[in-house]
């Protein structure tokens, strides 16, 4: 039996092994078992991957730790970031910028940004500012100056910051306090309290003996707060918590960093600076938090639950809800997550505190502030769900987007409302969770991010039918391709000819899977990308993919490069050039030392070289441009044959592929089956000039051999173009 079989286009890129049983699947139709070092275009065909080309070499501490990070200073600037432990190394353009800060170096000191703090950290970017955050890191500020080589980083000051009450505790004082109002922002006065004054007998972090002469009765401190008038600890404050009449021993909290000395002066009084954030409540209702204080007997508070009236309450009826610290703090941890969204600069998670995010005021974007919870104060909110949400990563899309270890949540802004800290919570909507250290992106609308065991691919994507976010397995016919992903970027098509490209690197073994994906036409392309080396890291400045490689030389030096995809270029790590005069060969290619290198030039592929002394020598003169760089091949295999016959399935009969016809664009070189295709036609002069890109049917014919799969490999014997549009081919069953 002979029996004709097309498939037209590669749109469902390559699919799992073990899907080859599923020929009732449409997507059987144009899926691969093989795709390698190719990328799928929107109209189906499949094209050589963009050769690389070498850029420069970073540090050997590369080895620890490297993470790209795209910053657009304007419309027509942009910059790639390259992070390795304690710098920061800046390119533009495909160039690395040196003399930084007319230093000499070619790179920004960044010390707090370690090996540690690099592969999990997380950036956002306005204007000229980048702020990198770790929970392990005070953030950084990184600013662009006056031109391409002057940056500077520094700490990241921030006002207001949040407090939280980590290790809550009730303190009842015993004195009377008397609100000047009811409700709003008031004051709060204490009288009738017993106070102190005097010279420590002695002290430690924890406890302090007050003069021999301080009150004797038990308890009589607590909840007032000791001040230190002179020493070490001069203008600082610490909370009683107990109080022992007899040993005048004062325990106090939290605990000193170094312990004040005997005969350090002090005072006992009822406020202190230390008490702003602090919280008043009283019997029967009321509640206030200090905002401001004022005198050691009188602070400013802002009223969450009004008081009764304004009578004095006495001892016993009120307490001081006590200890709430900053969120944010080298004890605590700091943010997790960062970025701004409609005014604001938002903290997702902490240390301390990883299932909560924090928004500044609006248009003050490092002041937390949350004053009266006025519309333009900050805002708060906590992941609540029965199991930690470690937020991981937020995304300023549609709405503000929560990506979390447990789930994926968004701030709901019903009629696009404004937030305000009235109206701000986290409304959960799917249950994946998230990768911590791969980024969340954006394409057509959708989110896409790594689920939590990195074994999937996923779309976060709001569907007006059911007006809520739904999320949908952007990788489920091709999981198998990722392999402990580590970091991911997109680039937005910037062609017809492309789909946007989402592309993943892999840890296990330093792959990238690239997906070509147009939603409109359901394509969701998956291919593998190999090299001589390792892919480490991947980032995307407007159209440009740069890449580190991890690349090993014969004298088995390890190094490690920054390059990037070039669609003119059919080789790794290349050196290429358009030549102005005649040119013999290429120098400056120490950083391939000993490698044996594919040489194309003016079009025609030369004689694999190897390099000495960082040099090659052509075989022919270079007369109008050259490629040298490291070989890479192509792979695209089909599925097992199995087309759709009325009588039945043939998949478990031997089968032969006798006669294939391959629609082609624009091809150079291609093999089928382990057979060369003929581009180059007989005629004067032409085994000295390029091969013609050609376009249209190539026919190979009187293949040999049965099995029971009937699949087709096409590869490459040389790098250049080629581009497979689709094939037919004709079996012979039985």
């Amino acid at each position: 039996m002979q029996i004709t079989t097309l498939q037209n286009d590669f749109t469902s890129g390559e699919v799992d092994p073990k899907l080859r049983a599923r020929s009732d699947l449409e997507q059987y139709r144009s899926a691969l078992a093989t795709a390698k070092n190719i990328t799928v275009q929107p109209q189906g065909g499949a094209k050589r991957r963009p050769g690389s080309r070498y850029i420069a070499s970073l540090p050997s501490d590369a080895s620890q730790a490297v993470r790209m990070v795209a910053f657009e200073y304007s419309v027509d600037t942009s910059y790639m970031l390259v992070f390795t432990p304690g710098k920061m190394h800046v390119f533009k353009d495909g160039a690395l910028i040196t003399n930084i800060n007319g230093s000499g170096n070619d790179y920004l000191a960044v010390a707090a940004i370690t090996s540690s703090i690099i592969p999990t950290m997380t950036w956002t970017q306005q204007y000229d500012t980048l702020i990198v955050v770790h929970e392990d890191l005070e953030p950084v500020k990184i600013f662009r100056g006056g031109n391409d080589s002057t940056w500077t980083a520094s700490t990241l000051t921030l006002t207001n910051v949040p407090y939280y009450d980590y290790d809550h505790i009730d303190l009842y004082p015993k004195s009377t306090i008397t609100p000047s109002d009811t409700t709003g922002t008031i004051t709060i006065t204490a009288s009738a309290y017993t106070g102190d004054t005097g010279s420590l007998q002695a002290a430690t972090t924890t406890t302090m003996t007050l003069k021999a002469a301080a009150g004797s009765t038990d308890d009589i401190f607590v909840g007032l707060c000791i001040v230190m008038t002179s020493g070490a600890q001069d203008g600082k404050a610490r909370k009683i918590v107990d109080y022992n009449g007899t040993t005048k021993v004062a325990t106090i909290y939290p605990a000193w960093e170094t312990a004040p000395v005997a005969s350090d002066n002090y005072k006992v009084v009822p406020y202190a600076e230390e008490s702003v954030n602090q919280y008043i409540n009283a019997v029967p209702f009321g509640r206030a938090r200090i905002v401001k204080f004022l005198t050691d007997t009188t602070v400013q508070v802002y009223t969450k639950v009004p008081f009764p009236n304004t009578d004095p309450i006495v001892s016993g009826d009120h307490s001081a809800e006590c200890f709430y610290e900053p969120v944010w703090s080298a004890t605590r941890g700091w943010p997790r997550s960062v970025a701004f969204y409609q005014g604001r600069l938002y903290f997702g998670g902490s240390k301390g505190r990883p299932s909560t995010i924090w928004g500044s005021r609006v248009g003050q974007y490092f002041d937390f502030n949350p004053g009266e919870s006025l519309a333009d104060d900050s805002v708060e909110a906590t992941a609540d769900t029965g199991q930690l949400n470690s937020i991981n990563d937020l995304y300023p899309g549609r709405a503000l987007q929560i990506f979390t270890t447990g789930g994926e949540f968004y701030a709901p802004q019903p009629g696009d409302d404004p937030i305000t800290p009235q109206n701000f919570f986290l409304k959960l909507q799917t249950e994946n969770g998230s990768r911590q250290g791969i980024r969340v992106v954006n394409v057509e609308g959708g989110t896409i991010f790594v689920q939590r065991q990195g074994k999937a691919l996923q779309e976060f994507i709001y569907a007006d039918t059911q007006a809520a976010f739904t999320s949908a397995r952007i990788s489920l016919l091709s999981s198998h391709l990722l392999k402990s992903p580590s970091e991911m970027a997109v680039r937005a098509a910037t062609s017809t000819d492309e789909g946007d490209r989402l592309l993943i690197v892999n840890d296990d073994d330093g792959t990238i899977v690239c997906y070509t994906l147009l939603r409109s036409q359901k394509v969701i392309a998956a291919s593998e990308w190999q090299t001589d080396g390792d892919f480490l890291s991947i980032g995307v400045d407007i159209d440009d993919i740069y890449v580190v490689v991890k690349r090993t030389l014969p004298d088995t030096s390890v190094n490690y490069y920054v390059e990037i995809f070039d669609e003119a270029l059919f080789v790794d790590c290349a050196k290429n050039a358009t030549v102005g005069s005649s040119t013999s060969g290429v120098s400056g290619l120490s950083f391939i030392e000993g490698k044996t290198v594919k040489v194309i030039r003016d079009g025609v592929v030369g004689a694999d070289k190897t390099v000495a002394s960082g040099a090659i020598t052509f075989d022919r003169n270079a007369e109008e441009f050259y490629q040298v760089g490291l070989d890479y091949t192509i792979t695209i295999k089909t599925l097992p044959a199995a087309p759709r016959l009325q009588q039945g399935s043939i998949r478990s009969m031997r089968k032969r592929v006798y006669d294939i016809t391959a629609d082609l664009f624009e091809t150079q070189n291609l093999t089928i089956q382990g057979r060369n295709v003929a581009f180059r036609q007989f005629g004067e002069d032409v085994l000295d000039s390029a091969v013609v890109g050609y376009t249209g049917i190539k026919k190979i014919e009187c293949l040999l051999g049965y099995d029971r799969e009937g699949a087709i490999t096409i590869t490459q014997n040389q790098p250049l173009k080629a581009t497979v549009l689709g094939i037919e081919y004709k079996l012979s069953v039985g």
